[in-house]
């Protein structure tokens, strides 16, 4: 699938492939114009709980000891080391204190990003708080 300028861009592909699977609004946030395709397409994976983490390989069959890797006290999946490891805490409360947002994470990466499609920081800084929920994870 083309774009508008007559190129062809992953944007488009994943677009045209998942076309009924979610709200164009939450692909417009997905598809960050301030951030890269690669943290795009984490995000995306990440939501859908396909990014390739200790859990999901031990699925696969693979016999691994799964210990979160940075903080090595936890089981390695994609809901603890974006939102529940102590070392990405410490990176979300930096993020919440310099928008002045007082939030409790939810339990899974997808309720996240789908509870906040909502801008709740003012017109001004929407695109920064967007770009930077991306780039967090």
């Amino acid at each position: 699938m083309e774009t508008k300028s007559g190129k062809f861009s992953v944007k488009s592909l994943y677009k045209a492939l998942e076309s009924g699977f979610l709200d164009p609004f939450l692909m417009k946030i997905i598809w960050n114009l301030c951030v890269q395709p690669k943290v795009g397409f984490f995000v995306r994976e990440a939501m859908w709980g396909k990014a390739l983490t200790l859990d999901q390989i031990q699925k696969r069959g693979l016999s691994l000891v799964n210990r979160c890797y940075l903080c090595q006290m936890h089981e390695e999946s994609i809901d603890h080391i974006i939102l529940h490891c102590l070392k990405t805490r410490a990176l979300w409360e930096m993020f919440f204190t310099l928008f002045r947002v007082s939030c409790m994470l939810p339990s899974s990466v997808k309720s996240t990003f789908l509870g906040w499609i909502e801008s709740f920081v003012g017109k001004k800084r929407k695109e920064v708080w967007r770009a930077s929920l991306l780039c967090i994870s």
